[in-house]
């Protein structure tokens, strides 16, 4: 019996994602830190849009899903 995970993604291709979601997360982590120092005002709204597309990577790197 043969199973197949449909709407999944191979261990390759999630490896690669996840390896180019990495600066978007240290972008997230250093936006983060800047909003517990309470220094909101060196934050732009292309940051948080870039952090927040790499918390999506990583997601689809972790769980496989195809979303598109």
């Amino acid at each position: 019996m043969q199973i197949t995970q449909k709407g999944k993604l191979s261990l390759p291709v999630r490896i690669i994602i996840g390896v180019l979601a990495l600066p978007s997360l240290f972008l997230a982590f250093m936006l983060v830190s800047e909003a517990l120092n309470s220094r909101f005002d060196g934050i732009g709204a292309f940051e948080i849009v870039y952090s927040l597309v790499g918390v999506f990577a990583v997601y689809i790197a972790l769980t496989g899903k195809k979303f598109f």
